[in-house]
Parts: structure tokens; sequence; C-alpha cells
């Protein structure tokens, strides 16, 4: 293949006006190292020129009209503003102007435009896929010798990039680089990275992020095959407790006297007991790839005071109890007494259905029983039950 020199490579551009562009200026040849510090030949401003000097079969094409001149309302307004931050070194927001400019009007030179922006700032993939799209937009007004040169420029400029070439174990992962999303694995359309060191990212839910740092050479391709590993969101959980004490995770005995183990992500209940003990119960928070520990010490549990006093209080209700019947028991009786007469000695008493009954007691005379029976002098007196 035969390879342009770098002033036919970069012929188009016009060192000393950074608003040139290459269908509207003369044609002229610059050196590579002018091309590098260039503006690209931004066309915001496409001035017509006297064509070279061309065969006599080549016809000099019309004279074009610049874009001050083509533009109109929004379309125009927005271009202006973009040539003024242009102006500025305010390229970033120069783009976002001439890409407003150029959804409004579709004028292909506003991609020229832009390109030259991503040139400045060094985005050197972008700006190859607007000088693509200018080419393919712009080709029914470019002329032959146009479009080799434009030629010419993209082939300079694809030794500051690399191809990816990514393999992904997971489909459908997004993939950044330096913070941008290109495309899906697997990736169907050509992406670039621009020379230098670059951040790609591969994102995909339910795994955990891989980031990594490539250095782009420039030129060929960079190979990067990623292996992602899956988020469990889980944490570690480490409690250490008495010998005896049996620990318990949401309800489920874990362990006895110590544990320690993987965890989901989250909020958990712990609780620790032991016999004779107060009991230990608490919420606890896990958080992703973190350890939490935690030492727990029983307590003894309290004597209840309320049981010694209810015990005191019964006994004393209990022989309050007490001394009340006896008080009844043996109270003097107050009936009328009813005499009657039966010679002293001992005496046989027989009561209604409950058999007979001896007593071996002597009943003086003169003395008086109260309760079942009464006795008065003179004669004994049995009383009624």
């Amino acid at each position: 293949m035969i390879r342009l020199s770098s002033e036919r490579r970069w012929g188009s551009l016009r060192a000393n006006d950074p608003f040139s562009h290459p269908s509207s200026t003369p044609r002229r040849t610059f050196t590579l190292l002018t091309l590098l510090v260039f503006a690209l030949g931004v066309c915001v401003s496409l001035v017509s020129a006297p064509a070279a000097a061309q065969p006599a079969a080549e016809a000099t094409p019309p004279a074009v009209k610049s874009l001050s001149e083509s533009l109109t309302g929004i379309a125009k307004a927005e271009y202006e503003g973009g040539r003024i931050l242009f102006k500025a070194g305010d390229y970033k927001n120069a783009i976002v102007k001439f890409q407003e400019a150029h959804k409004v009007s579709k004028d292909p030179r506003l991609l020229w435009n832009i390109a030259v922006c991503q040139k400045q700032l060094r985005q050197y993939s972008k700006m190859l896929t607007s000088l693509r799209r200018y080419r393919k937009d712009a080709k029914d007004t470019l002329t032959p010798r146009e479009l080799e040169r434009a030629d010419a420029i993209e082939e300079t400029v694809t030794s500051f990039i690399s191809d990816l070439k990514l393999t992904v174990d997971q489909a459908n992962a997004q993939v950044f680089v330096d913070g941008e999303m290109v495309g899906v694995t697997p990736l169907v359309e050509r992406v670039t990275m621009d020379v230098g060191v670059r951040t790609l990212t591969i994102r995909k839910d339910g795994f955990k992020p891989d980031e990594r740092e490539v250095t782009v050479p420039g030129g060929g391709e960079v190979t990067i095959d990623v292996r992602m590993v899956r988020d469990l969101h889980r944490g570690k959980l480490v409690i250490n407790a008495g010998p005896n004490d049996v620990i318990s995770l949401d309800g489920k005995v874990v362990g006895q006297g110590s544990y320690s183990g993987s965890v989901k992500s989250g909020p958990h209940t712990l609780k620790v007991t032991a016999p004779e003990m107060a009991a230990y119960q608490s919420e606890v928070v896990i958080q992703d790839d973190k350890e939490r520990r935690i030492e727990v010490e029983l307590n003894p549990l309290a004597t209840d005071p309320t049981a010694t006093i209810l015990w005191v209080v019964g006994g004393v209700t209990l022989a309050a109890g007490a001394t009340v019947a006896a008080v009844f028991i043996f109270q003097p009786d107050t009936g009328p007494t009813i005499e009657g007469t039966i010679p002293p000695g001992s005496v046989q008493l027989n009561t209604p259905g409950a058999g007979t009954a001896r007593w071996g007691n002597t009943i003086n005379r003169g003395s008086v029983y109260r309760g079942g029976m009464s006795v008065s002098t003179p004669m004994l007196t049995l009383g009624a039950w």
C-alpha cells in the first residue's frame, strides 16, 4: 500500500487560518507537524477561494456559500455561538453549539467543525467518527481530490487510536471508556480508544463492576478478556459471648460461645441466651464486604422481691384467718340455757347419726360448759346440738 506523505496527508488544512474548510480553501500543502498543532481547519467561515490550477479536463467547481451566509434562524445563532466559544478555547461547549446547529440545518460542514473541536480536546476516536460521518454526508459535494485528502486525514488519525477487542463472559453488560458508555456486550459496532491511559469499566446488575486502567499505544488493537464476579452482597459477622451462651441469628441457633461467618447484607436479629442469665437481643446491620464484631456479656437474672413480700403477706393473712376462726370457735354461747336433770358421774350421750360416744370425764356439779352442751347448777343440763 502506498502511503501519502505527511505534506499531502494534511494538505487541505491552512495553519494560518483556523476556520478553513477543505472544500473552500486553496489547494495548498503543509507538513504533518502543522496539522498536529492545527485547529483542523474549522469551517466556521467557508470563504470562496480561487481554485488552484487544474487539468484542462477538470472543471472549476462553483463557489460555495459560507456557513454564515447559508445558515438561518436558530441554526445560524447556534453556529455563531460555537464560533465564539471556539475562538475562546472552550472547545467542549463549542461542540454543543455546533451539534445543535447541525441538528437543525443538517449541513455536513458542521461535522467538520465538530471534528476540529474534538481534535483540540484530544478525543481522536470521536474525531474519527465525525470525519467519517462528514465524508458520508458530504460525498455528493466533495470533489475526488477532496475525498482523497479526507482519506489521508483519516489515515493519520488512526495512528492515535486503537481498536478495542473485548471479550466478556456475561452478555448485556455495559461497557464504558473514561466514564462514557460505548456499547453493550457482545460489542457489535467498532469501538476505539484514544492513545494514552484509559479507564475501561464493565457493569452488569448482580455482578461487581470490573474497572481497570488500559494503556493504549495507538494503532492496532487492544485485546481484553473480562471474567465478571457475582456480587453476593454479603459481609462477615463475628460474635464473642460466654462459653455456655447460645447464639441465635434471625431465630436460628448458629453457635455456642462464639460465631464467625458470612452473612447477607442488611439487618439481622441477634439473640444470646444462657440459663439463669438475662437474655441479650439486638438488631445488627451487615454491610457489603465489611466485618462486624460484637462482644456480648450476659448478666445474671435479678431476684424478684415481690415473691418474698407475697409469701409474708400470705402468712400474715393465714395467721389472721386462724385467729378469727379461733375467736368464733371459742366465743361464749349467749343463747338461753335449757335446764335438765342428770345424775352426777359418767354420762353416756347418744347423738343422732353419730353413733355412741362415751365421755370418760366426770362432770362435777356446779360446772358450766359452753359449746355443744351447757351445764348449770344445781342440775346438769344437756344443751341442744
